[in-house]
């Protein structure tokens, strides 16, 4: 569900306008693969649809029925995406409104209705954002977003990093004919093709500092990322002489850039299929509750927890007992991974979690998955051992 709508959208917008496919695979690779590996936000479905909507809005001349479709269809999955739409909905509006009158005034007979409807559904996403942020379903989600946005400055993760690099060094090669000549040498060329290498292997070159859960904090990019690159879209449509003579510069940085993001992307779930299998070792040899740092878990980096002396438990807490079930080799549970936060009741209470495996009556009713806790269950109920 949330990795599907990016290949979807880049398609789309290549079929619209195939020569300014390079911004939004700039988006792409600046923004979603730096906060996509850990899918579990609609911040990158708002930000995947962005992209079409976009694209029609200002390349789409004339007006296809299938143009109307797609953006009539991304404006409507806005509405129940991520609470930056507020955000991204509104340059969105006021461009859909700016081309409604433009196709009137160039008396099109029914273009013009589409995108008055497409303005009338980005503002009511405007509407739904706003609910969202006054009247959060869980408060605690919206002082992450804006905890995680703030820890950007103190820590990028790599592949952010590498990113803002690689984009400064690009940029002063595309304006500065000097730092172009240099970077044209053939070992210039081959230095750089070893960084992307190393860029994009790290997962696999350092595994034991491999932090998966950095790309939620990274979830702030889908936001950002649209927005920087909103004036670029802005200058191809209405001065596109500015930068014809830059363009090709400009699609090779990004498609290296691309290149490199998707390259880290495979060493990471190279790496993570080792952690499931992992994982699934110990939830087929152990019952009943399982302390997180007495598996061989403790020493990695799956769900991206934090090896600090501050940090009991790790980044994503709560997560440990979801995922026993979702990875367990069987439908039958015989026990739960269990970070040590969780296993405090004075400190339980004031964390959220879906369910409490210390509590069996909060356990969730998976019948109809065939999801069998009577292992587990006596594993719990069995008297302790001496």
């Amino acid at each position: 569900g949330c990795f599907l709508p990016w290949p979807v959208a880049l398609a789309c917008c290549y079929w619209i306008s195939p020569k300014h496919f390079w911004i939004a695979a700039a988006g792409c690779a600046a923004g979603y693969l730096n906060a996509a590996f850990m899918a579990v936000g609609e911040h990158i479905v708002a930000h995947a649809l962005f992209w079409p909507s976009l694209f029609v809005i200002l390349f789409a001349k004339p007006l296809k029925p299938a143009a109307a479709i797609i953006l009539l269809a991304a404006a409507t999955g806005m509405l129940f995406s991520y609470e930056s739409q507020i955000f991204l909905c509104v340059p969105l509006l006021i461009l859909a409104l700016w081309r409604a009158r433009q196709e009137r005034m160039e008396r099109e007979r029914w273009t013009w209705v589409i995108f008055l409807v497409a303005a009338a559904l980005f503002a009511a996403g405007i509407v739904v954002g706003l609910c969202s942020i006054f009247m959060p379903e869980l408060p605690a989600n919206y002082v992450g977003f804006k905890a995680g946005t703030l820890s950007l400055f103190k820590h990028m993760g790599w592949t952010l990093t590498w990113t803002v690099a690689w984009i400064a060094l690009g940029l002063a090669a595309v304006f500065s004919e000097s730092i172009q000549k240099i970077i044209s040498q053939r070992i210039a060329v081959c230095l750089l093709l070893g960084v992307l290498l190393f860029w994009g292997m790290w997962p696999m070159l350092a595994p034991n500092r491999w932090d998966s859960g950095v790309t939620v904090d990274n979830r702030s990019m889908d936001l950002f990322v649209p927005l920087a690159l909103l004036p670029v879209a802005l200058i191809a449509r209405f001065r596109p002489g500015w930068m014809e003579d830059k363009r090709k510069r400009l699609e090779q940085w990004i498609a290296a850039l691309l290149i490199a993001q998707s390259l880290w992307q495979i060493s990471a779930t190279v790496h993570w299929a080792q952690d499931v299998l992992w994982m699934r070792e110990v939830l087929a040899t152990h019952q009943g509750i399982v302390p997180l740092h007495s598996t061989v878990l403790a020493a990695d980096g799956m769900e991206g927890r934090e090896l600090r002396p501050d940090v009991i438990g790790g980044r994503f807490d709560w997560t440990w007992p979801c995922l026993s079930i979702a990875l367990a080799p069987s439908p039958k549970i015989n026990c739960f991974i269990c970070s040590e936060v969780f296993l405090v009741p004075a400190v339980r209470e004031h964390y959220w979690q879906p369910f409490d495996p210390l509590n069996p009556r909060t356990l969730l009713d998976l019948t109809h998955y065939g999801i069998d806790y009577s292992g587990y269950l006596a594993a719990m109920n069995a008297p302790a051992r001496k």
